[in-house]
């Protein structure tokens, strides 16, 4: 039956699901954090054996995203119709086979392959949408928690520094095939242990079981159409997107409010550590209140820290912003995921994730490189800040109409159907 948005489910975990919240985990974090964690600090040494320009080096991380993001409603659909343990394997080979093409190549041209053709399908296999997958199947109670726990950063954390203090003795394109193999030796082995669904039927969209696929999920089109789907999705893109906007700017604009290089550099390290506590505390939130009324309780919260930042802070309380902003964003991942599940079923999770990964695309490049912009014609990032705080109570409302759906609960539930 259908439950009201925010009631607590009873259902119980199957045993084998402990296991495979492990597997996701260790592939979400092993495919996200090794690709993003290695970037930065290996640019000097790609730069150079490749005799490319910094720009030309720093080209790879736009190509994984953008073509993990274009790729993210295909693969919602593949992970509906094909094993998902061959996708996650599909994904672990893609990131394993690009860290050996980065090991050995001398051709920018190749070094752009591995990035675009290899990492890219990878993080959206293997990274993301694959791992997601997995735990929205196999946790009905406790769904967002444990996307929470899954989804913490902690490969992309110590990445960084676990290469840097290696580079001084290892040659780059060594330390390239041992990621590689690293890889491959953990996680092309955890993926053949992936079972793809649980014992039982899972919650499938509230629709009338003629306009459902042959899963029991929603098509691409029919998720498209339904405005809660919309209001769920741009909900959670206005946390991603501040996020990554401020993450990518906030040295700059940390300068631009007269603090040092080196300070804005702490805060956006505060940012990101601030992120673990974030994952857990909004999946445990979702749990409680329901995806829908966790994002508008996230727009709320972080229209007043936008807003905050419009004073021009001193370093100590933008380091508290700063921190509770990098906390919501981060908290948004889980919340979607339960919302998206709980509103449209878990079968419709992986198209609708999917989907959602590119749609959040256009409004992430807008504000990074729209904020850019805004300071270079006015010298001053507050326009970017005031648009992205209306960004936010845009979300306070769509997290709300979000939330007046059924929410769906158990894998013996018969939801009730509604009009697309």
């Amino acid at each position: 039956m259908a439950h009201a948005a925010g009631d607590t489910p009873d259902i119980p975990n199957h045993p084998l699901a402990i296991r495979m919240g492990v597997i996701a985990g260790v592939a979400h974090n092993l495919i996200i954090g090794t690709i993003m964690g290695s970037f930065g600090i290996m640019l000097a040494s790609v730069e150079q054996r490749l005799g490319v320009s910094a720009e030309a080096a720093a080209a790879g991380i736009p190509l994984v995203l953008v073509g993990s993001s274009i790729l993210a409603p295909f693969v919602g659909v593949l992970i509906a119709k094909i094993s998902l343990r061959l996708l996650l394997l599909a994904g672990s080979v893609l990131a394993a086979g690009g860290y050996v093409l980065l090991a050995f190549t001398q051709s920018y041209a190749l070094y752009l392959v591995a990035y675009g053709l290899f990492f890219g399908p990878a993080l959206s296999l293997a990274g993301s949408i694959g791992p997601a997958t997995l735990v929205t199947r196999w946790f009905h109670g406790n769904r967002g928690l444990a996307l929470g726990i899954v989804h913490l950063p902690v490969v992309i954390a110590i990445m960084p520094w676990l290469l840097h203090s290696m580079l001084d003795g290892i040659a780059p394109t060594t330390l390239y095939l041992t990621i590689g193999l690293v890889t491959a030796a953990i996680l092309i082995p955890l993926s053949l242990m992936a079972i793809d669904h649980p014992p039982g039927r899972e919650t499938e969209a509230p629709v009338s079981a003629d306009r459902r696929t042959s899963d029991g999920s929603l098509s691409v089109a029919q998720l498209l159409a339904a405005p809660r789907f919309w209001a769920l999705c741009l909900a959670a893109v206005a946390s991603m997107t501040s996020s990554i906007m401020l993450g990518s700017l906030l040295v700059p604009m940390g300068e631009s409010w007269g603090f040092t290089r080196a300070e804005s550099a702490q805060l956006q390290s505060i940012m990101s550590l601030a992120g673990f506590a974030g994952s857990i505390i909004f999946g445990w939130l979702a749990d409680k209140l329901g995806g829908g009324r966790s994002l508008a309780l996230i727009g709320f919260n972080c229209a007043m820290l936008w807003a905050v930042l419009l004073l021009h802070p001193s370093f100590a309380v933008a380091a508290i912003v700063v921190g509770l902003i990098g906390m919501h964003g981060v908290g948004a991942i889980p919340t979607l995921g339960r919302g998206l599940s709980d509103t449209f079923g878990q079968a419709s999770y992986s198209r609708g994730f999917g989907l959602n990964t590119l749609i959040g695309l256009p409004f992430i490049a807008s504000a990074v490189i729209g904020s850019a912009k805004a300071f270079t014609l006015t010298g001053s990032y507050d326009p970017a800040i005031k648009a992205m705080t209306v960004f936010f109570v845009l979300a306070i409302v769509l997290g709300l109409f979000a939330a007046t759906g059924p929410k769906l609960e158990g894998p013996d539930a018969v939801p009730e159907p509604e009009p697309a």
